[in-house]
């Protein structure tokens, strides 16, 4: 019996070594919407900008499905133009988190938690995902994620926190990553607005949504800061409101951390490829150590239609 017990725990010690962080969110007692809008309208104050705010999307949920499982689902796409710049010139893939969501959310159930919760994916899980093994390069963005993790402690003074862990290893190819060819184009610019136009409409087809749009050729541009690494660079946040609301209106809401799904899409300087990628759902599913194989295959299904839609437009994936 003692040989047992000590095997156990032995087996539990190893368990609990082999969880990593997913994300650490601070909380606060009731509603703090007030305090997120004071929050937001300071972040320039360090560098950052909202490239959307998505405000309430449980009552897109209700107004569609006349599901409410939440009071307060609230996503604030964040970026840090000119710290990421020297990333995004160095290894593109930081795009998938450019910009990255800042997620607040308080559920119905007050007796059980009547806290608004918020926060980010980890940077190292960020970082993991893209596949980033500079160390210096992780260092920069870990503290450009610092920075705004110390105005939100300033700002919203937490009193709590919670953390999301996994021990699921993250995939070992966190990105799909897919591109094409093309004929030299008369106009880059002309040929990037239809391209886009072009996406937007056969997603549509399919319900998704764009919930946020970024040019960073436009904006380095407008910002006088070099970027000449490629000629275009955009970002599209894709969004399915059927497959968030099975997610984030069914008892998950911390897996708002993992969305929108930013898209980016490039053409590297003096190259007739357009490059496209966006973190896997793998991620979301090992992250989050979901169970329900029914949740997993419907994930899997929507995911599936993005790369269908590629597809259509002549993408190849990337091995």
């Amino acid at each position: 019996m003692k040989v047992h017990n000590i095997l156990l725990a032995i087996l539990m010690t190893v368990s609990i070594a082999q969880a990593e962080l997913t994300a650490e969110f601070d909380g606060s007692k009731g509603s703090k919407e007030a305090e997120l809008d004071g929050l937001i309208k300071k972040i320039d104050t360090i560098g950052y900008s909202t490239v959307a705010v998505n405000k309430h999307i449980e009552v897109h949920y209700h107004n569609k499905f006349k599901e409410k499982n939440v009071e307060m689902l609230s996503f604030f796409a964040m970026v840090n133009k000119e710290a990421m710049r020297p990333l995004i010139l160095k290894n593109p893939d930081f795009g998938a988190y450019t910009p990255f969501n800042f997620l607040a959310y308080k559920t119905l159930d007050t007796a059980k938690d009547d806290n608004t919760w918020y926060g980010t994916l980890s940077p190292e899980v960020m970082l993991n995902i893209i596949g980033e093994k500079d160390s210096a390069m992780r260092e920069e963005f870990t503290a450009m994620i610092g920075s705004f993790d110390a105005l939100v402690k300033k700002e919203m003074k937490p009193t709590m926190t919670k953390k999301f862990e996994h021990s699921k290893p993250l995939p070992e190819k966190g990105l799909i990553k897919m591109v094409k060819s093309f004929e030299t184009p008369d106009d880059i610019e002309e040929y990037v607005e239809e391209f886009v136009m072009d996406h937007d409409g056969r997603f549509a087809k399919r319900d998704f949504i764009i919930a946020g749009f970024l040019d960073l050729k436009f904006e380095y541009a407008d910002m006088d800061l070099e970027f000449e690494g490629y000629d275009a660079y955009w970002i599209s946040m894709l969004c399915h409101f059927e497959f968030s609301n099975s997610i984030f209106n069914r008892g998950k809401p911390e897996a708002g951390m993992f969305a929108p799904c930013s898209i980016y899409f490039y053409i590297p300087k003096g190259k007739n490829e357009l490059h496209v990628g966006y973190a896997s759902v793998n991620n979301w599913i090992n992250a989050l150590e979901l169970t329900d194989q029914k949740r997993i295959d419907y994930m899997k299904k929507i995911d599936a239609e993005v790369i269908a839609v590629l597809t259509e437009m002549g993408f190849k994936q990337v091995q």
